[in-house]
């Protein structure tokens, strides 16, 4: 994963890993809501809320009174101080008014704390991760249902589609030609990725609420379906707040007989021995030594030999293909001909990313096999 992409998601998991979030359910009027606050040592208190019917969030911001009451504001600019909510602790919850920036009338608030046991129930395997990190997000994502797509016949393979509505985060299953087992196993992993993706999608609009809006949009691109490897592209352009839009390409690579998600060193190492990379509990590497000390300093006169041309050093010096550093922090995924791997620039330098040509053709990277040899065709 790129490290900037890896930045954003740990962004937006940054609500659930907080100390003793306070998760709530309850009424703002007539309307159901689920909210889920952070109240800070200091009394600076944070949160979101979203009314069930509608699933999209509004942030809240503001601070505990000496009395133990919150005065929250709504989806406040970052210039901006208002109180629109008002909430007094009250038998184990809460009780108070909500008149909101623009509301004509105040209505009563009732929230009562939100126990696991009264989170909805689901059939659905995929929404597991997302519970046990996330009741809030639980509970919004089980309100939600995805809606069947188009087919297409893709590598021997039918592809069944998949749309979200309210995110529009649309993804594949894969209906035939796998061994029924291996098709129960990649079909809940890509279920599992795209309801991570409509996850990240709300996280995404809540951090909006504080600027100019947000967008999150994605290109999913299956780039390989064989006896033993799937292989998709996941490109997200996307605007979440702060200074810049940016854009990532977050593939996903699973093994077809086990269903686990591949990485690169099990295709390809340049190391010595066998790949041995520290990596943590949820995957993410421990640090980039071999990326940098070796991995880049191959590809960077790797591609300049394979694709002369196209690593030419030209009039704009921004896309220098041939330098080590952009090779760093590589996207990837496999295709019928070889592992494409994307480089990485600076922001001024973005455009020369993703370029069609970086390919390592598959004679190539098997005379550097990784930890599962048996993967590569």
């Amino acid at each position: 994963m790129l490290p900037r992409l890896a930045g954003l998601l740990l962004w937006m998991l940054s609500l659930a890993v907080q100390a003793a979030p306070l998760l709530l359910q309850g009424h703002i009027g007539n309307a159901a809501v689920v909210m889920e606050l952070n109240i800070g040592q200091g009394g600076e208190v944070d949160g979101r809320y979203f009314y069930r019917k509608y699933h999209q969030d509004l942030a809240l911001s503001g601070k505990r009174m000496a009395d133990g009451s919150l005065q929250l504001g709504e989806n406040l600019q970052y210039d901006e101080q208002r109180n629109d909510l008002t909430l007094q602790p009250q038998d184990g919850g809460w009780r108070g008014q909500w008149h909101g920036p623009k509301a004509a009338r105040s209505l009563p608030v009732t929230l009562a704390p939100y126990e696991p046991a009264q989170w909805p129930a689901s059939t659905d395997a995929a929404l597991k991760p997302i519970r046990q990190r996330s009741g809030y997000d639980y509970t919004r994502l089980a309100g939600l249902s995805l809606k069947p797509g188009k087919r297409e016949r893709m590598q021997g393979h039918t592809l069944q589609w998949w749309d979200e509505p309210v995110s529009k985060i649309r993804l594949f299953r894969v209906l035939d030609g796998y061994p029924d087992a291996s098709l129960q196993r990649l079909n809940q992993l890509l279920a599992e990725r795209q309801w991570q993706e409509v996850a990240s999608y709300f996280d995404c609009q809540l951090g909006g609420t504080h600027s100019a809006g947000a967008d999150f949009e994605q290109t999913i691109t299956p780039h390989l379906l064989s006896s033993k490897l799937l292989s998709v592209s996941i490109f997200t352009s996307y605007y979440c707040g702060g200074a810049h839009p940016d854009f990532a390409d977050n593939p996903l690579t699973i093994d077809v007989a086990t269903g686990q998600a591949v990485q690169l060193e099990d295709l390809l190492w340049l190391g010595k021995g066998k790949p041995q990379l520290g990596r943590q509990a949820g995957g993410e590497r421990k640090d980039y030594q071999y990326e940098e000390k070796v991995l880049a300093p191959w590809l960077a006169s790797t591609m300049a030999r394979l694709h002369p041309a196209d690593t030419k050093p030209g009039n704009d010096d921004d896309c220098d293909y041939r330098d080590p550093q952009v090779w760093q922090f590589v996207s990837w995924y496999a295709t019928p001909q070889g592992l494409y791997l994307g480089p990485s620039f600076a922001r001024v330098a973005r455009a020369c990313e993703y370029p069609e040509w970086s390919v390592l053709p598959w004679s190539l990277v098997k005379q550097h096999p990784g930890a599962r040899p048996d993967l590569l065709p």
